[in-house]
């Protein structure tokens, strides 16, 4: 196994014109329960100690918010942040495997959509997402944009009519709820997107390196059931792939 690794570090070292190979990956994210703890726990962390210690590389992690994490990763500051969709920032270089989906989820009131009918609902109605997710990138038809820091300020603006719709990622809009102890029984809901999550590593020498290891990493715990392990312990087998 040993040797293996020292070969697979010589080779991308060749492929790369020699770059200096990584001692440590410096990991960004925004915090997410169960997934990005703060305390450098969950599913998404150990996936990237899984993938990375092997070979030789530490895991360096910060929580930041989302917008801030990707500018880290423009400004060469960090190393890769979680979890984007493929190609979404120009200035940052994407791997083969994603590691999850996110099922982007439309909030509004039932009484002002009785008959919600989808993305076409949006149509010139005030939309509010975090900011830094940037939903308009996916959306073809004309709304009003708006964009706020926190998910309470959202869930308090949309209970008075500031905006019509909240956009989120079903499992980050569930978590708000419950924490907030928002009541939901005049609103309704429904799927919208559903996308990839990969991790967006920098686009330099660096970051192909890394990029590298986390595809040919990523395929040996596919195909040796760690993979899909690490997910049953989390006890988000439902949320499985591959």
């Amino acid at each position: 196994m040993l040797k293996k690794i020292f070969l697979f570090i010589i080779f991308i070292q060749i492929q790369l014109f020699a770059a200096p190979f990584p001692k440590e990956i410096f990991i960004v994210s925004e915090s997410w329960e169960d997934l990005t703890n703060k305390d450098g726990s969950g599913l998404y962390f150990d996936l990237a100690r899984m993938i990375y210690e092997p070979t030789g590389v530490s895991v360096k992690i910060k929580i930041y918010p989302y917008n801030r994490s990707s500018m880290m990763v423009e400004k060469k500051r960090a190393d890769v942040w979680l979890g984007s969709y493929i190609d979404e920032e120009d200035y940052a270089i994407y791997p083969k495997y994603y590691f999850d989906h996110d099922i982007v989820t439309a909030m509004y009131k039932k009484k002002k959509f009785p008959n919600f009918e989808g993305l076409n609902s949006l149509k010139d109605k005030n939309v509010c997402w975090m900011r830094g997710y940037g939903y308009d990138e996916y959306i073809n038809i004309p709304i009003k944009k708006h964009e706020r820091n926190d998910r309470k300020s959202i869930l308090q603006s949309l209970d008075k009519d500031r905006f019509d719709i909240f956009l989120d990622a079903k499992y980050d809009m569930q978590e708000a709820i419950e924490k907030f102890k928002f009541d939901t029984s005049e609103y309704g809901f429904h799927e919208i997107f559903k996308f990839k999550l990969y991790p967006a590593f920098r686009d330099d020498e660096r970051g192909k390196i890394l990029r590298e290891i986390w595809d040919k990493n990523f395929k040996v715990i596919l195909d040796d059931g760690s993979l899909k392990k690490l997910y049953i312990k989390y006890k988000l087998e439902d949320f499985y792939l591959y």
